[in-house]
């Protein structure tokens, strides 16, 4: 059973504002995505390729999805077909394998200014893409409303500098971050029990003692990464999904998806406080006319 660790209560608005936060709206636009995707794909040809899907009158943050490495947004296809019924979508497809981050980014987010795609955004990214999805928020953090942070945390290119800092500024404040935790040692774990199953003399169980000792620290030391991230904001979810591996775009893209529209429903306001923009804008408009009113 998937488990979740919430790190904050939503306020009574949120509470009662369900998936339908932003009705679903007819699917048009397609020819707009079209024309974007052209320009994207003409301009940020040298390290990526760019699809765009969604209803540009949709309201809410634009989702950028980032890619693992020797991965490509390929398998993001459903996830982004489900996303892109409530939210405009962004898949990010990187062409250039050893591409430098820092160049990678400064041309998307060129790219997004010029393709009329302005923040905020929200950041989806899985395994070796929360490198680029941390690096976009440590060079424009005004720019993310919330991320979403699928089996990342365990690559090391992002700068430990950087990574401190974000973690003791809170760099997100109260823009929510979400952690998706599966179990990447699943095949490790089911090898280990068949060998269990299977052995017959001391010398083997002793080996076999020591392999499970090593399989529960690393574990450990991956569930203890996963959560460190958690430090990026003050509110948070942390869900685990133990009968799922590493591939959870691929495998539970379901899990993603209630991800992402707790990250929306859960964006800060201009306060800081958690809500929805949207709302915060119509609650302001309300004071103001029952100041005038009387």
């Amino acid at each position: 059973m998937d488990q979740i660790l919430s790190g904050t209560v939503a306020a009574d608005l949120a509470a009662k504002i369900s998936a339908d936060v932003w009705p679903q709206k007819p699917r048009r636009g397609s020819l707009d995505n079209l024309v974007i995707n052209a320009h994207f794909n003409m301009t940020a040809s040298s390290v990526a390729n760019v699809k765009v899907l969604g209803n540009r009158e949709i309201s809410s943050p634009l989702v950028i999805c980032f890619h693992g490495s020797g991965d490509s947004c390929a398998a993001w296809e459903p996830l982004a077909e489900s996303l892109s019924s409530s939210f405009r979508v962004l898949l990010f497809d990187r062409s250039v394998a050893n591409a430098k981050v820092q160049d990678v980014l400064n041309e998307l987010h060129a790219s997004l200014r010029e393709a009329k795609l302005p923040p905020p955004y929200i950041l989806v990214a899985h395994s070796y893409g929360g490198t680029f999805a941390r690096n976009f928020l440590h060079l424009w953090p005004a720019d993310v409303a919330g991320m979403v942070l699928v089996e990342t945390g365990q690559e090391t290119p992002l700068d430990p500098v950087i990574e401190r800092r974000q973690y003791e500024k809170q760099i997100l404040g109260a823009k929510p971050v979400s952690v998706i935790r599966a179990n990447t040692l699943i095949g490790k774990w089911v090898q280990f029990e068949r060998a269990v199953a299977t052995a017959r003399d001391e010398a083997e169980k002793s080996r076999l003692a020591i392999q499970r000792q090593l399989l529960d620290a690393t574990d450990k030391e991956d569930e203890r990464l996963k959560k460190d991230q958690l430090r990026l904001s003050r509110v948070y979810h942390y869900l685990h999904i133990p009968d799922c591996g590493h591939h959870v775009i691929r495998d539970r893209p379901d899990a993603v998806v209630e991800e992402v529209h707790w990250v929306m429903n859960n964006l800060a306001s201009k306060n800081g406080s958690p809500g929805v923009q949207r709302f915060s804008g119509l609650l302001e408009r309300v004071k103001a006319s029952m100041r005038q009113g009387f």
